[in-house]
């Protein structure tokens, strides 16, 4: 592999790493305060599903943002390991 082949790619992984972290952000933590109203698993909502289903659904869709945001930043390890390699290798 040449410098310029490890730039490049390292680049690239760079820029799509970037942007799955701009679009799925970083985790957070909570910063909720007070007390809310508990409902049981069957209550029905406007939209026609369950808590339980509504509950479920937010945990996946949480769990695809942590996964993304994770894949972004482990890109982003990665194009700056492949440019820094980039700038030891020869120039050919």
């Amino acid at each position: 592999m040449t410098a310029q082949i490890a730039n490049t790619i390292g680049l690239v992984a760079n820029m799509v790493g970037v942007a799955l972290v701009f679009f799925y952000g970083f985790p957070q933590p909570s910063h909720s305060e007070g007390v809310g109203l508990g409902l049981e698993d069957g209550t029905p909502l406007p939209d026609g599903r369950t808590v339980a289903e509504y509950s479920r659904d937010v945990a996946a869709q949480k769990d695809r943002y942590l996964f993304r945001s994770k894949a972004g930043l482990s890109l982003m390890a990665i194009g700056f390991t492949l440019q820094l390699c980039g700038t030891w290798l020869p120039t050919n």
